[in-house]
C-alpha cells in the first residue's frame, strides 16, 4: 500500500504522467528496484512511518541547481518512462491548494442534523462534508464577523452560543453559496470552494509545517543537493526549492556566493531576517585569542546542534565559506542526520531511545561576545510533539552543564544513554564531510542536523574564515506557503 501511495503521489505532484494502474503495473518494478538497489529511507513524522524517497529514486539532481545536469519528467507508456519535461518546472500542490475547477464547485445538496448539530453537506466533485452549526457561526465570512485583509476573526468567542441551531438555509448564487440564517436573524454566506477545503479530524497535514521527512546518511557525500547564490537571489522557484530541500531532507549547499561578509544577510532577506542571538546577526568564525567559543578555535569540533541553551533554539543554520585554511588535511565541515540516529537508536537500543527521549539534560553557555550572557535550558537529546511528530534533536556535548536536573539515581543510566548516541551518530554510514571553498555556504537545519568540524592548523599562508547566521522556521515556512501560492495556486485556509 505505501508503494500505491507513493504512485499516488507522483502523479499528484506532476513527476510522473499516465493512470494510476498503468503507473502501478508497469513503473511498480522499476520503482521498488530503485528503491531497494539505493537503500532509501524515508521518515515521516513519526518514526513507525515510512514512504518511498523520491530524492532516492531519481537521483540528487533533482534537488540541485545551475550547472547540473536535472532529469526530466517521466511519463509512462506501456511500462517504460520517458522525459516529459524539466522537473524545474514540476508543480507540487499542499493540501491547501485548490485543484483544476476549484472556483466552479458547486454545493449538490445539504442536509440537517439537529439532534447532532451539524450540517451534512455533498458537493459537484470531492467527499462529504460535515460541518457543526456552531463552527459555523464562529466562521462566518462577512464583514462584521471577518476581517479580510487582515485574515483574522473580528468576532469574539464570548458572543458565541455553543448549542446554535439555524433558523434556515438556502443555496444561492446557482448553488455555489450556502446562506446560513441564525436565531438572531444574522445571515452568513459560505463558498462552496471555500468550505470544501474545511475539514475536520480526517484534515490532511499542512505539507510545509509537518513534511514527510527523508533521512540521509554517507551516501550524500560528494552529492549534497546544491543551489546557485544568484539563482536563489533572482528565482522564487529556485528559492522555494532550496527551502524545501532544507525541510524535507535538512541539508543542503550554496554555491557562487561572493567572498565577502554580507551574503548571507542578502540570502536571509529573500526569505525574512536572520535570528539575532548572543553571538549577533551574523558571527564570524576565525581562531582568536581569549574565544568565546570553542568554534573560534583551530581545534576540533564535536558535532553538535547550536545554541541548545536557548528556549527557541534557531531552525536554520547557515555557514559561508569566505577564507579556507591551506591546511590540506583540516578544516572540513562534518554533518549527520539526527533524525536517522534517532531511527537507528530506536531500533537497536529501545530502552535507551526511551531514556534519551524522556529524561532532560541541561544546556548552558556564559561569556561575554555581543552581549554578555547567560543562558541555560533544559530538554531530552531526542524530541517529539504531543502528536508523535519528530521535532529535534538536543545534543552539544561541548556546552552541556556541569549540574544535572534529575534524580541521582538516574546519573549513570543518562551518561550510558548519550555514549551509544553519539556512538551511533559517527558511524562511517552516518557521516557526510565536506571541505567547504571559498564562496560556498553550508546550510542545514539545526534542530536536525548535527553539524561539526576537523581541526586545522594556522598557517601565515592562510586562514580559515566563515561568516555564520541563523533563520527561524517560523519565517521560512511562512515564506514557503507565500511561494506556494504564487508559484503553485496554493488556496490560504
Amino acid at each position: 500500500m505505501a508503494f500505491v501511495a507513493n504512485i499516488h503521489a507522483l502523479a499528484r505532484h506532476g513527476l510522473v504522467r499516465g493512470s494510476v494502474a498503468s503507473l502501478r503495473q508497469g513503473g511498480a518494478a522499476v520503482l521498488r528496484g530503485g528503491l531497494e538497489a539505493r537503500g532509501t529511507k524515508c521518515v515521516g513524522q513519526h518514526p513507525d512511518r515510512r514512504a518511498a524517497s523520491l530524492f532516492s529514486v531519481f537521483g540528487r539532481d533533482w534537488f540541485t541547481g545551475v550547472g547540473r545536469n536535472l532529469p526530466s519528467k517521466v511519463e509512462m507508456t506501456a511500462g517504460c518512462f520517458k522525459p516529459i519535461s524539466s522537473i524545474m518546472s514540476r508543480k507540487a500542490y499542499s493540501t491547501q491548494a485548490a485543484p483544476k475547477g476549484e472556483k466552479d464547485r458547486r454545493f449538490v445538496s445539504v442536509s440537517r442534523d439537529d439532534s447532532a448539530g451539524q450540517y451534512r453537506v455533498e458537493f459537484s466533485s470531492g467527499p462529504v462534508g460535515v460541518y457543526p452549526y456552531v463552527w459555523m457561526r464562529d466562521n462566518c465570512r462577512c464583514p462584521d464577523c471577518y476581517h479580510p485583509s487582515s485574515w483574522q476573526r473580528a468576532s469574539s468567542i464570548t458572543d458565541l452560543d455553543p448549542d446554535v441551531v439555524p433558523s434556515s438555509e438556502e443555496l444561492v448564487d446557482e448553488g455555489s453559496v450556502l446562506r446560513v440564517v441564525w436565531p438572531d436573524q444574522h445571515s452568513s454566506d459560505f463558498q462552496a470552494a471555500w468550505l470544501n477545503r474545511q475539514r475536520f479530524s480526517e484534515s490532511e497535514k499542512d505539507k510545509v509545517g509537518s513534511p514527510e521527512l527523508q533521512t540521509f546518511g554517507g551516501e550524500l557525500n560528494g552529492r549534497i543537493p546544491t543551489f546557485d547564490f544568484r539563482r536563489l537571489l533572482e528565482e522564487d522557484k529556485e528559492l522555494y526549492n532550496w527551502l524545501d530541500v532544507l525541510n524535507v531532507k535538512g541539508l543542503a549547499l550554496v554555491n557562487g556566493a561572493p567572498i565577502r561578509q554580507g551574503a548571507l544577510e542578502e540570502l536571509a532577506e529573500k526569505v525574512a531576517y536572520t535570528k539575532t542571538t548572543n553571538y549577533g546577526k551574523t558571527f564570524q568564525v576565525f581562531s582568536k585569542q581569549e574565544a568565546s567559543n570553542l568554534a573560534f578555535t583551530p581545534k576540533a569540533l564535536l558535532l553538535h546542534i547550536d545554541l541548545p541553551y536557548y528556549n527557541y533554539t534557531p531552525g536554520i543554520q547557515m555557514l559561508h565559506c569566505i577564507e579556507q585554511t591551506s591546511d590540506a588535511s583540516g578544516g572540513a565541515s562534518q554533518f549527520v542526520d539526527g533524525l536517522q540516529v534517532a531511527e537507528q537508536v530506536r531500533q537497536e537500543f529501545p530502552e535507551i531511545y526511551q531514556t534519551l527521549r524522556t529524561v532532560e539534560v541541561d544546556f548552558r553557555d556564559k561569556g561575554s561576545d555581543y552581549y554578555v550572557y547567560h543562558l541555560k535550558q533544559r530538554r531530552p537529546i531526542i524530541q517529539y510533539n504531543k502528536h508523535g511528530e519528530f521535532m529535534c534533536v538536543n545534543f552539544n556535548d561541548h556546552v552541556r552543564a556541569p549540574y544535572m536536573s534529575l534524580p541521582v539515581e538516574k546519573v549513570k543510566e543518562m551518561y550510558k544513554a548519550m555514549k551509544v548516541f553519539e556512538e551511533v551518530m559517527y558511524r562511517p554510514g552516518n557521516l557526510v564531510e565536506q571541505k567547504l571553498g571559498a564562496g560556498e555556504i553550508a546550510t542545514f537545519s539545526n534542530g536536525r542536523v548535527l553539524h561539526g568540524r576537523s581541526s586545522f592548523i594556522v598557517t601565515k599562508a592562510g586562514r580559515r574564515h566563515l561568516e555564520g547566521a541563523f533563520m527561524d522556521w517560523d519565517e521560512a515556512h511562512s515564506r514557503m506557503r507565500i511561494l506556494r501560492e504564487t508559484l503553485f495556486g496554493d488556496e490560504p485556509l
